[in-house]
């Protein structure tokens, strides 16, 4: 019984002691607690490095110098994959600054999206494949309309996020200012100069690639159109043809005139001119060019060597066989629309960096696969027309029969992704997205691009006019290689003509009516040197009048009708289609949807 006691005793004691131990311990607890949140808050919102409490890895920071010419600092995480290098795009003349990625800036750096990863120009990867195409990989496909399972689907095709980063200019949105002596100067979100309307009447176009592009129209229906420095361009009017009307143009290119002709068309209240061929062939040449050859043939195209082969040498590399003479059709029609837009950057003195060969090709076998489809509908579109007899064909335009047309760049453009504006190049492919549509524009997917504002898969708005440019210069090459084929049978590699396909082209009955303009060369090289000093007097007085009140007024997108009518006045005219309204004034045109600004004109 002692003994029970006794324990009893020892255990108390035992219990009061550590009540007293942990009275004590509290306080001092809560006391260094309390320090520990003081430290915590003093050093919020500055860089953290090292380990956190616990032993977990801390989130390590790297500065980067930006390269010259780029002018910040970027702070990579330790972390984010590399950027790797990759081919640069033509230069552009005010290029903007890349957004921030969580990469180093590169050299000479475009304007690309928010993806926080590098982005490689020319990747050759197909869509959902997970797979590379390296280059020179290009074969000859063995079917026409293959299944497009390589390409981007255009009905699922994603939109580019929108573009950032860049120089802001007007709270970093596009802007239209309007001068005093009746100019205007149209200007991007980064303060670029997209186009120029004097006084006189011309428009002058910036064009993503910086060569200018002037515009005047004249009496009589006379468009007179000329590049930079007035060396290349064409002068388009009128022409009635047994009581049907045609419009001529009149090309001079590298000290060359040559007329084509075209047929106007109205499609979606857009007025278009419509390639028509005036010279046919045989019915036995254009089955000879719709049919695949018996053998692959090996063609000497002499390129290699050439500086606008090397240039493009990681953007394009032909088959290195062909099956049939749409293929061969398919690399002569991208060379040339490449040898030309090269041609045209060296007159306008412009510099840009190669797209340097040795990595994946940017037009990969299955976007070849889908411009030789659409080379082998335009060989059937004008077999047909010959067989009519020469007659030019009153359907309505390409791109109007509900198909997935594909169209190839043929001079650089900005187009509409999302409400934000990238270029596409020549060379690039676009492919039709089919769909009801009654506006002047129509959605396109990119199925390759070298640009990274307008990147494979993503969907962008092309205008009505600039499809149907690209689909009459594809016609005309198109033309242009048959003279080729024929006149080459036998030589470098193809095989000689059959009987069948033998024959001079006949001409057809308005042929004789088409002769080159006598003045094209002077009138061309009039436009571009007028033009180029009155865009230079809008341009000073839209600067110099800024903070006068009698000085240019500003329209921007966004803006209400009300903004509008404040500073511009009641329009002469109110064209209303419902949520879309237009005001037109004498020398501007305003397009509001929902009640905002949305276009300018």
């Amino acid at each position: 019984m002692n003994n029970l006691r006794t324990c009893k005793c020892v255990s108390r004691g035992w219990i009061v002691t550590a009540l007293v131990l942990l009275l004590f311990a509290f306080p001092a607890a809560l006391s260094a607690q309390k320090d520990k949140d003081k430290d915590k808050n003093k050093g919020s919102g500055q860089s953290h490095s090292g380990s956190s409490s616990g032993g977990a890895a801390g989130h390590q920071v790297q500065s980067h110098q930006a390269p010259s010419g780029g002018g910040q600092t970027h702070t990579t995480p330790s972390n984010s994959p590399n950027s790797g290098s990759h081919p640069n795009g033509p230069a552009s003349p005010n290029p903007g600054v890349r957004s921030n990625t969580g990469q180093a800036t590169p050299q000479n750096p475009g304007t690309r999206s928010n993806t926080g990863q590098a982005t490689p120009q020319n990747t050759g990867v197909r869509s959902n494949t997970g797979q590379t195409t390296p280059r020179n990989a290009a074969q000859p496909g063995q079917q026409y309309g293959r299944p497009n399972s390589d390409r981007p689907n255009p009905q699922n095709a994603s939109r580019p996020s929108p573009v950032q980063g860049g120089r802001q200019f007007g709270s970093g949105r596009p802007q239209t200012i309007r001068t005093a002596n009746g100019g205007m100067v149209q200007r991007d979100a980064a303060g670029r100069i997209n186009q120029v309307h004097t006084p006189g009447g011309a428009v002058i176009t910036h064009r993503p690639d910086g060569i200018r592009r002037v515009e005047v129209q004249r009496p009589g229906g006379r468009l007179i159109v000329a590049n930079e420095h007035g060396r290349g361009g064409y002068i388009q009017h009128p022409m009635m043809f047994h009581n049907q009307q045609f419009v001529q143009r009149t090309y001079y290119v590298h000290g060359v005139a040559y007329a084509r002709v075209y047929r106007p068309y109205m499609f979606r209240g857009v007025a278009l001119n419509i390639y028509t061929p005036v010279r046919f062939y045989r019915p036995g040449f254009y089955a000879y060019a719709y049919t695949p050859w018996g053998r692959p043939v090996f063609y000497n195209w002499g390129w290699f060597g050439t500086p606008w082969f090397g240039f493009y040498g990681g953007f394009f590399a032909p088959y290195p066989q062909y099956a049939g003479p749409a293929f061969w059709l398919t690399d002569y029609l991208i060379a040339t629309t490449l040898q030309e837009a090269y041609q045209e950057r060296l007159e306008a003195n412009m510099q840009a960096s190669a797209y340097a060969a040795g990595g994946p090709v940017g037009i990969t076998p299955d976007v070849k696969q889908a411009v030789a489809d659409e080379v082998h509908r335009q060989l059937d579109q004008e077999r047909a027309e010959a067989q009519a007899g020469g007659a030019p064909s009153g359907g309505m335009p390409v791109f109007a029969d509900n198909v997935q047309h594909v169209f190839v760049v043929s001079g650089s453009l900005m187009v509409d992704a999302r409400g934000q504006s990238c270029p596409v190049t020549e060379g690039d492919v676009l492919q039709l997205v089919p769909g009801p549509s009654n506006g002047p524009a129509a959605d396109t997917v990119v199925l390759a691009s070298k640009g990274q504002d307008c990147p494979r898969g993503s969907v962008v708005t092309v205008q009505l006019q600039d499809l149907q440019e690209m689909q009459n210069h594809m016609r005309e090459t198109i033309d242009q290689g048959l003279q080729t084929l024929q006149t080459r049978q036998g030589q470098a590699g193809l095989p000689p003509l059959p009987p069948s396909a033998a024959g001079a082209p006949v001409d057809s009955p308005i042929a004789a009516e088409v002769r080159p303009d006598a003045n094209a060369a002077t009138d061309i090289s009039q436009v571009a040197q007028e033009g180029a000093t009155a865009e230079q007097d809008v341009i000073n007085q839209s600067g110099d009048a800024a903070g006068n009140a009698s000085g240019p007024v500003t329209i921007s997108l966004g803006q209400t009708i009300a903004d509008v009518e404040s500073v511009n006045g009641k329009p002469e005219k109110v064209i209303d289609l419902g949520p879309k309204k237009i005001y037109v004034y004498r020398d501007l045109k305003i397009t509001f949807t929902d009640g905002k600004v949305s276009d300018v004109q």
